[in-house]
């Protein structure tokens, strides 16, 4: 068998932007002078002024090494959707992909280092959307199974604390509520808004929106 060779490489620039099928996949980051967007399985952070470029994966794999390693601290499969929390730094990002594994990846826009990850699994089909919390405690997560289940996760605990599914019409979009310390979110489905309540002691988690005439 042959050695390795001693070359390395390492990405100098990316030229594209998966937009084209994509939801919710750009953002200004930490500053209005950079936005954070994904490419492949890459997430990008670009300072406009200079065209310099930071990257969230691209790591190298063995030839050996298969498709997919659960550990693995980067995205594996292309990137579906991004999330930059709203808060004050503006360098939290959450992003999740398709593929086998269906992976959310929490990471640093300043650091470009993890924080944490989540596997929804095969079953999953993939991330259809996600929204990270202002408060950088939690993200929202569905999937494009069947049953377009809702999964939150505690994201310093790195441990689900919800997993419900969320019908029958897939889910486009999910924005959390802006207010302090408010756990509430609304996800956008193809008919209709649901509002979600993942603190609601009733146990009822969401519930569908109303259309109809608005009265003074």
């Amino acid at each position: 068998m042959k050695d390795r060779p001693d070359e390395t490489w390492e990405i100098e620039h990316v030229y594209g932007y998966a937009g084209d099928r994509n939801k919710s996949c750009l953002s200004f980051g930490p500053t209005n002078d950079q936005i954070v967007y994904v490419t492949a399985a890459l997430g990008v952070v670009q300072t406009l002024s200079s065209h310099e470029q930071r990257f969230f994966g691209g790591i190298e794999k063995q030839k050996s090494q298969p498709k997919y390693i659960n550990t693995f601290p980067s995205h594996q499969d292309d990137i579906t959707n991004l999330s930059v929390a709203h808060t004050e730094g503006r360098n939290i990002v959450a992003t999740g992909e398709c593929g086998a594994k269906s992976t959310i990846h929490i990471w640093d826009a300043n650091t470009m280092e993890p924080i944490s990850q989540f596997s929804l699994g095969g079953s999953a089909k993939g991330v259809g959307a996600l929204a990270i919390s202002p408060c950088c405690r939690y993200v929202a997560v569905v999937d494009q199974s069947n049953d377009h289940n809702m999964s939150i996760f505690n994201i310093n605990k790195k441990k689900a604390i919800v997993s419900v599914s969320a019908g029958t019409d897939s889910i486009v979009d999910i924005q959390w509520s802006k207010k302090q310390n408010d756990l509430r979110f609304i996800a956008v489905t193809t008919r209709s808004l649901q509002f979600w309540n993942p603190a609601d002691a009733t146990k009822k988690l969401f519930k569908n929106g109303t259309f109809g005439q608005k009265y003074p």
